[in-house]
């Protein structure tokens, strides 16, 4: 099982797909391990020619608890585990918190990332407000904690939740801490300023669901305006997390993104 060390923190890594293609490091978000991306979505990019590398962020999956730390610090984890998979450049996906996150990595290590991707993703514009379910709490019920943040899922969709989570626990013990421990770990973080979107110069796609009642679309909005050249997808029935059917979607998008910014011989 490979892992990582960021600073005597174990993290815990996987890559799948072929050697020598390119790279996608799937960032998860508030809580989250990389059980959050589900087969589907991997399997996809990884069918477009991609190789994806997916962790479970510290306090997550498993990877090691930990004290103390910030948003910058979980950042540079990410950065930890490109290294230790022998990774100099890749794409970024990252879902909520982990867009936050993406950011940070944007900004503070441009030279490693070749395009972004921001799904359901948190901007620094503090009017674009949160939605009520933002504040659930972390011991809530997976499954319904999962199916309240889809927007109007089907039974169909209530199925495919439950065997999610029952395979995220076969994995690993859930850690119903982690939204706890990575909210802390966001309010020691200094929030970036509005503008610092204008620095970020790699190819952006911004997906987001129009009901999201965690982070309105305001967000997306807001990401899109501040990022030069980036796209928006609205997917207008989508909450906060996919369906299974809004997961197939975002994946073609993803690799349409992917590969029009690795052919690009503009881009950085």
């Amino acid at each position: 099982m490979p892992r990582a060390n960021s600073n005597g923190v174990g993290l815990w890594w996987e890559a799948t797909g072929a050697p020598g293609a390119e790279v996608v490091v799937l960032v998860p978000g508030r809580g989250d391990s990389s059980d959050l991306w589900p087969p589907e979505f991997r399997d996809a990019l990884v069918a477009g020619g991609f190789r994806v590398l997916a962790f479970d962020p510290r306090d997550t999956g498993a990877s090691d608890a930990s004290e103390g730390y910030d948003l910058a610090a979980m950042a540079d984890d990410v950065i930890v585990v490109l290294d230790a998979a022998g990774i100099d450049r890749a794409h970024v996906v990252g879902l909520s918190m982990g867009g936050f996150i993406t950011i940070d990595l944007a900004t503070r290590h441009r030279e490693r990332f070749a395009s972004l991707c921001f799904l359901s993703a948190m901007s620094p514009d503090p009017d674009a407000g949160f939605g009520p379910q933002f504040f659930v709490e972390g011991d809530t019920d997976p499954v319904e904690a999962h199916l309240a943040a889809m927007g109007s899922p089907s039974d169909d969709d209530r199925a495919w939740v439950v065997a999610r989570v029952e395979a995220a626990r076969a994995r690993t013990p859930l850690r119903p801490d982690a939204v706890e421990r990575h909210q802390a770990a966001a309010f020691r973080s200094a929030f970036p300023e509005l503008d610092s979107l204008s620095e970020i110069d790699a190819p952006v796609l911004v997906v987001h669901g129009g009901v999201d009642q965690v982070l309105p679309v305001a967000h997306a909005e807001s990401l899109a305006a501040g990022i030069p050249g980036a796209r928006l997808l609205v997917l207008d029935d989508m909450g906060h997390l996919p369906t299974p059917e809004q997961w197939s979607v975002i994946a073609d998008a993803t690799v349409a993104h992917l590969t029009g910014a690795t052919a690009d011989p503009a881009q950085p």
